[in-house]
C-alpha cells in the first residue's frame, strides 16, 4: 500500500529546525509504503567516520560494524569510487580529495512514521513555527559534457561491446551549476517535485548532500537481504489513458526488458557469493512504477546470507550497484574510469543508515546533488547497449534531469460548480477529480470532499445561484470558496483569438489546476477589454479551448468540437454535451472554420451554454 502524502509531517519546521545543526543526517521517504513507512532524523553525532584512502576501508567496516554491536546508529553514505578499492583496480595508496564513505554515528534517532502518521515514542524534534520561505538561486546550469562529445563516447563504448568487453555500460554525466541562497529551500522544493522513497539531506561541515532516489541498494533484516535494481525509463501520458498505454509498452519493451534482467542476472549472481545455496530468489521481476514525470521498470531479489557475513563482505560483493555501473561490473568499471570525465563522488553510490538490530538500508545515489561552497552539481546517465540509440540515450539523460532543470511549483486541483438547489454534475465533477488526483497522486478522500461541500451548502440562500470554488490540496486538504451567480445575459457575447499559443504536450491542459499562469493572465487582459472570453490555438494553430470554455461550432446543421488531444480540458458540460447530442463529433478546428461558422457556443459547468461571436 502506498501513502502518498501525510499530513503531519512538519518539514518546514524540520527543516528549519536543522539550519541550526553543524552536522545532520535527515532520510525521509515521500512515498511511503508498507516497507518504506519510516524518516529518520540524526543530529549530534558522538564520531564522524570518514576515509579518503582505500587502503583504510577494511578497517572502517569493523568500526561501523563496533558500533553498531554497542546500539550505535551508523547513518551517511558511501562514494561510488570506493567500488575500485574493493577489486583492487588502482592503487591503493591513492588518497581521494572526496571522501569514499561518511558515516556519522549516533546514540538515538527521531522516527516519523508515515503510517500511523505521527513521531514515535514521544520523541519529537524542537519545533518552532516556521518563518518566511527562503530564496536561492541556480545559475550557469550546464552539462559538463558536450553532446558531441557524449555521441562520441557512446560510439567507443558501443565498440567495446561489439568486441566482447562489456555488455552494458551505464555511462554518466553532471550538471554543473553555481547556487546561492538556502539549500533547505531547494531541499523541499525539489521534494516537493518528486515523490521517492529514499530522499536524503546530509550536512557535514564541507558540504551537503540533497538526494531524491526511488532505487533501493539493499534492504537488510538480521540475515535477510532483498534489492531493487531500476533499469528502463519511459516518460508519462498526459491523462490516466495514456499512462496506461506508457505503461504496458515500457512493460514490454524487449531492449528494456533485456536490459533489466541483465542486470537482474548481475545482482543474483553478486548475491549468490555471500548467500545460503539456493536462496536468491527473484520476484515481481519487471515491475514497472509511477513517478511524476516517468515511469521506471524494476525487478526484486532476494536472498538470505550465509552466517557471519560481514558489513564488508557484503559491501566488496555487492557494491557499487550493477544498475549503475553494467556488465560484467569489473572490466565494465574499468571502462567507466577510462571514459567518464570526472569522479561521481556520491552520485550512484549509497546512502542510508545501519541500525543496532541488524538492520540496514541504502539508496542508490541517483538524482543526487553535491553542494560546496557556491557550487553544485547533480549526475545523470544511462545504460548503454549495442542497439542503444545515442541521441535517444542523450535526451533520456535530460529527461531525468527534469524535476532540477524545469522548476514546477506547487498546485492545486480546481473544480467549479455550480448549485441552484443543487450541485449541478457532481458526481461528473468528482469523478474528474478523482482521475487527476490518482493522476498526480494527491491523496483524495471522497468522503471528505463531500462533506465539506455539504456543509458550505448550509450558507446558501435556496433562491440564489453560486459559483463554487474547490480546491484539493496535495495532502487532501480542501479548500472552498463560494460566490452569488449573476444571471446569465440574454444578449450575443463577444470572444477573441489570443495571440500565445499552449504545447498539447503540456500535461496542465488536460486537468483543471491551479497552474494556468497563461489562462488567467490572458482572461484578465481581454475581459478588461469587454470580452467574454479568449479562445487558444496550440502549437499547430488548432483551436484548442477558451480561458475559461469549452468551444463547439455549428456548421451545415452539424456540431463540432476540438480533439482532447489538442490540447485542451474535458469540461464537464463538455463530456455532457458530448453524451446528449450524438451528432456532435470531434475534429480538428482551425481559425477557418471557427471563421464559417453559422453559431459558435462556449460551455462551461457554471454558465452552461453561451452563443458568442468571434472577434478575428
Amino acid at each position: 500500500m502506498y501513502f502518498p502524502y501525510q499530513k503531519n509531517f512538519p518539514l518546514a519546521e524540520i527543516l528549519d529546525w536543522l539550519k541550526r545543526e553543524k552536522v545532520f543526517v535527515f532520510l525521509e521517504t515521500t512515498r511511503a509504503d508498507t516497507q518504506n513507512r519510516f524518516s529518520y532524523i540524526f543530529t549530534n553525532p558522538v564520531d564522524i567516520i570518514s576515509c579518503c584512502r582505500p587502503s583504510e576501508i577494511k578497517e572502517v567496516f569493523e568500526q561501523i560494524e563496533g558500533y553498531s554491536k554497542n546500539d550505535y546508529y551508523a547513518a551517511g553514505f558511501f562514494s561510488y569510487e570506493m567500488g575500485y578499492a574493493f577489486e583492487n583496480l588502482y592503487k591503493t595508496k591513492k588518497s581521494y580529495k572526496f571522501p569514499l564513505l561518511w558515516l556519522g554515528i549516533f546514540k538515538s534517532v527521531i522516527v516519523f512514521d508515515h503510517h500511523l502518521n505521527k513521531f514515535l515514542d514521544n520523541n519529537y524534534p524542537p519545533l518552532k513555527k516556521t518563518k518566511q520561505q527562503s530564496k536561492y538561486q541556480i545559475n550557469n546550469l550546464k552539462l559538463n559534457v558536450s553532446q558531441k562529445s557524449y555521441l562520441n563516447s557512446i560510439k567507443k563504448i558501443k565498440e567495446l561491446i561489439r568486441q566482447g568487453d562489456t555488455y552494458e555500460v551505464n555511462y554518466t554525466m553532471k550538471y554543473k551549476f553555481d547556487f546561492k541562497g538556502s539549500p533547505y529551500q531547494l531541499y523541499r522544493d525539489l521534494r516537493n517535485r518528486q515523490s521517492v522513497s529514499y530522499s536524503a539531506f546530509i550536512k557535514t561541515e564541507d558540504f551537503k548532500i540533497l538526494s531524491f532516489s526511488p532505487e533501493l541498494f539493499f534492504r537488510k533484516k538480521e540475515r535477510n537481504i532483498q534489492t531493487r535494481p531500476m533499469k528502463g525509463t519511459i516518460g508519462r501520458g498526459r491523462n490516466l489513458r495514456e499512462d496506461a498505454l506508457n505503461k504496458n509498452r515500457l512493460k514490454q519493451d524487449e531492449k528494456n526488458r533485456a536490459e533489466n534482467l541483465m542486470i537482474v542476472d548481475l545482482f543474483r549472481n553478486d548475491l549468490g557469493r555471500v548467500s545460503e545455496t539456493n536462496s536468491v530468489k527473484t520476484k515481481d521481476i519487471f515491475c514497472v512504477e509511477k513517478y511524476e514525470t516517468l515511469f521506471q521498470m524494476t525487478s526484486t531479489i532476494k536472498s538470505v546470507l550465509k552466517k557471519d557475513t560481514g558489513l564488508y563482505e557484503l559491501f566488496k560483493t555487492v557494491f557499487p550497484s550493477g544498475s549503475i555501473s553494467g556488465a560484467p561490473k569489473i572490466r565494465t568499471m574499468q571502462i567507466i574510469k577510462e571514459i567518464e570525465k570526472e569522479e561521481r563522488m556520491v552520485y550512484t553510490g549509497a546512502i542510508g543508515l545501519f541500525k543496532p538490530d541488524a538492520e540496514a538500508v541504502f539508496n542508490i545515489a541517483i538524482r543526487s546533488i553535491l553542494l560546496r561552497e557556491e557550487k553544485g552539481e547533480m549526475g545523470v546517465g544511462g545504460g548503454i547497449v549495442y542497439d542503444s540509440e545515442p541521441q535517444k540515450e542523450y535526451e533520456e539523460c535530460k529527461l531525468k534531469a527534469n524535476f532540477l532543470t524545469k522548476p514546477q511549483k506547487e498546485f492545486q486541483l480546481i473544480e467549479t460548480m455550480f448549485w441552484s438547489r443543487n450541485f449541478f454534475l457532481l458526481g461528473s465533477h468528482l469523478k474528474r477529480l478523482k482521475e487527476s488526483a490518482e493522476y498526480f497522486d494527491f491523496c483524495y478522500n471522497e468522503n471528505h470532499v463531500q462533506k465539506t461541500l455539504m456543509q458550505i451548502k448550509k450558507k446558501f440562500k435556496p433562491n440564489f445561484s453560486y459559483r463554487v470554488r474547490l480546491l484539493l490540496f496535495k495532502n487532501g486538504d480542501v479548500s472552498i470558496t463560494y460566490r452569488r451567480q449573476k444571471k446569465k445575459s440574454a444578449l450575443w457575447q463577444t470572444v477573441a483569438v489570443s495571440k500565445r499559443k499552449t504545447n498539447s504536450k503540456d500535461v496542465f491542459l488536460y486537468h483543471k489546476t491551479t497552474q494556468r499562469q497563461l489562462y488567467d493572465s490572458e482572461y484578465k487582459k481581454y475581459k478588461k477589454l469587454g470580452y467574454y472570453d479568449v479562445l487558444f490555438r496550440n502549437e499547430k494553430n488548432e483551436i484548442t479551448e477558451g480561458a475559461i470554455s469549452n468551444i463547439f461550432i455549428k456548421t451545415k446543421g452539424k456540431y463540432y468540437t476540438p480533439l482532447l488531444s489538442c490540447g485542451l480540458l474535458n469540461g464537464i458540460y463538455r463530456k455532457s454535451f458530448l453524451n446528449k447530442k450524438k451528432d456532435v463529433q470531434e475534429k480538428v478546428l482551425t481559425l477557418g472554420d471557427i471563421r464559417n461558422a453559422e453559431v459558435i457556443y462556449l460551455t462551461n459547468s457554471v454558465r452552461k451554454i453561451v452563443k458568442v461571436e468571434c472577434k478575428i
